[in-house]
């Protein structure tokens, strides 16, 4: 029997600073035929594992100390659902099926156990999927068929998809979110070429976008769902957005109903939610079209 306690967790963290991979695994293992392989994993905050899938295992992360973020993807590498986890949060664990392509980002120093069904198999990963480069940020800006057309007509943003955020169930659906009980935001994932547009700039193409001072409420569309909300991935963002925030909160007397805040969950709506004004040109949408020409034709310069 191998006892997981403080003194292995500290033992493991300390060996993982001294890794140049700022990675430390600590084998669980019995034998290598166990029916299930689990490791003790102590990651340095920026540690990145690649994009990856196992072809026929499934995976469980179960966090021990700090937060992690979990994120799975499709075929074409973009996100399909994010997850923070830490003890905190409340939020222990994440089960990953078989064949499906996930990443794991330490957010803070951190040990999770990993666990796969059957025998160790060493490097067991069937391919790294590559996924396009750039930076993320998730902004909730009401109804989001139209927050995403808008975004996508801005240049320097490599792709977007719409989904719920910041929620508390697993999984959610439209209409599950639909009924403002699962406290998720209708939310655009945007990934962004830094080198072509800054996230200075993106934010205040937002806040053009959207009635700041609205609670709950953008155009006809009302209820929690369509709250406004900037949910960043990446702490050293947050001093852009407070300046955004505080160059747009001068313009208004009463303060911004606009949430910023950490992502600690996403998750991609259904399909025929993404693109949805390219498969329906005349279809719903409360921003009005002289703004999507607005937003193809803005420079930051």
């Amino acid at each position: 029997m191998k006892i997981i306690d403080n003194q292995l967790i500290n033992g493991v963290v300390e060996q993982a600073k001294k890794s140049p991979r700022l990675r430390m695994n600590y084998n669980f293992h019995q034998s290598l035929q166990d029916k299930c392989h689990r490791f003790l994993n102590a990651l340095e905050p920026g540690t990145f594992i690649p994009v990856h899938h196992h072809p026929d295992k499934d995976e469980t992360f179960v966090i021990l100390k700090g937060k992690v973020r979990v994120s799975t993807y499709n075929d074409q590498g973009e996100i399909l659902s994010s997850c923070a986890i830490s003890q905190e949060s409340g939020r222990y664990g994440v089960d990953i099926p078989k064949n499906v392509w996930h990443s794991l980002e330490c957010v803070e120093e951190s040990v999770l156990l990993e666990c796969k069904a059957g025998p160790f198999v060493e490097h067991e990963v069937d391919g790294i999927l590559e996924i396009k480069k750039g930076k993320d940020i998730f902004l909730a800006g009401g109804c989001f068929w139209g927050t995403e057309h808008f975004f996508k007509q801005i240049k320097g943003v490599i792709e977007t998809s719409v989904g719920f955020a910041n929620g508390h169930t697993a999984n959610p659906t439209y209409k599950e979110v639909y009924t403002d009980t699962t406290g998720y935001a209708e939310t655009v994932h945007v990934r962004y070429n830094p080198d072509v547009v800054s996230l200075e700039f993106l934010l205040q193409m937002y806040f053009k976008a959207i009635d700041p001072t609205s609670l709950n409420k953008q155009g006809h569309d009302e209820g929690t769902r369509y709250r406004t909300g900037i949910y960043y991935t990446n702490a050293e963002d947050l001093p852009v957005i407070e300046k955004v925030f505080n160059e747009i909160q001068k313009d208004y007397q009463q303060p911004l109903a606009v949430e910023k805040q950490p992502l600690e969950n996403f998750y991609s709506a259904e399909e025929y939610h993404q693109d949805y004004l390219d498969k329906n040109p005349t279809g719903y949408c409360h921003l009005p079209l002289s703004l999507f020409e607005f937003a193809k034709n803005a420079t930051s310069k």
